[in-house]
């Protein structure tokens, strides 16, 4: 574990920067463990999708599919589905209101449905071919059958104390006990500090001028468990205060609604200019049990890096000129 409060990173050439003041910090009392559990059954079908409105035949197939099925269960005596998921994949479904590609001809629908019954997925697999012989215009597929339908595995964490797990290693046909620290240690409280009000950064007399987040920040994304973590890092230090202030949980959570369920949290990482955020109940369950096309939360920073924040007119424009000078110098090469 470090504490990335003191860090100093100093470029030393083109190549290689110098990183220096992290600190270590104590191991914990406990081990986390990961383990999983079966929850029922998972069964994903594809069609593609060809022509005019293929968005909008895409989201009807996928919907009549689902009803059909319903009706199909029922009439066996199963009992309904316990989730469904719809995706439009070329109709960039992950960026829910934010999408611009509603007018998409060519796209991949994607219809997932679990189940406690292996057999009623066995029925739901066996709707999907139909579809694509007798059903919206410009319907096909590649070719590749039937979907499967595969157990569904729910991966969950938990902490033991470490008093609990006896760690020894066999050496020669001997068994050694291993010492394990048990005094543990956390990671301190940061004073997160209210954000800056947005005239420490902006003067009043100044205009603002709405850029991508991407113009002023790189970012990246990853998961853990049903977390999705997004790290941001300003392209210049000094944008840091600008950024703090735009990327508010309460903005962000308003942006990426349509993906995130729960809280989230931001901290700063100020070695580095750079700000983390852990946004909570976020990738629909996580790993092999979400529904999403990107249960990893892989996309997560990419759609963020879109979102329009208000900068300084000056900055905007600076950001133009330099635009320029790289489209030139590159048409040049």
């Amino acid at each position: 574990m470090c504490d990335f409060r003191a860090v100093v990173i100093a470029q030393v050439d083109a190549g290689r920067v110098r990183v220096s003041g992290a600190r270590g910090l104590a191991p914990t009392d406990t081990y986390k463990v990961s383990a999983t559990t079966r929850q029922g059954y998972r069964s994903a079908g594809t069609l593609v999708i060809v022509g005019i409105d293929a968005v909008a035949k895409a989201e009807r197939t996928g919907r009549a599919i689902v009803e059909r099925t319903r009706e199909l269960l029922r009439a066996d005596g199963f009992a309904d589905f316990t989730a469904t998921h719809i995706e439009v994949i070329g109709a960039e479904s992950s960026y829910g209101p934010h999408a611009r590609t509603r007018a998409s001809r060519e796209v991949m629908l994607r219809v997932v449905a679990d189940h406690a019954d292996r057999r009623a997925l066995d029925i739901f697999a066996r709707e999907i071919a139909p579809a694509g012989t007798s059903w919206s215009p410009g319907t096909t597929g590649p070719g590749v059958g039937r979907p499967g339908v595969s157990p569904l595995i729910k991966p969950f964490s938990f902490l033991i104390d470490k008093s609990e797990v006896h760690a020894s290693l066999v050496l020669a046909g001997r068994r050694e006990p291993v010492p394990i620290a048990m005094h543990g240690g956390v990671v301190p409280a940061r004073p997160r500090g209210d954000a800056p009000d947005r005239d420490d950064i902006v003067p009043r007399d100044e205009p603002t001028e709405a850029l991508p987040l991407i113009r002023l920040a790189w970012a990246r994304s990853g998961d853990k468990g049903n977390l999705s973590n997004v790290g941001i890092v300003a392209r210049r230090p000094e944008w840091l205060p600008l950024l703090r202030n735009a990327l508010t949980p309460e903005r962000i959570g308003a942006y990426l609604a349509h993906l995130v369920g729960g809280k989230i949290e931001r901290f700063e990482l100020p070695g580095i200019a750079a700000i983390n955020l852990v946004l909570h109940d976020a990738l629909d369950g996580g790993g092999p049990v979400s529904r999403r096309l990107d249960p990893l939360g892989k996309g997560m920073a990419q759609i963020l890096l879109d979102m329009p924040i208000d900068v300084p007119r000056s900055i905007a424009a600076a950001l133009a000129e330099q635009l320029g000078e790289q489209r030139a110098q590159r048409a040049s090469d």
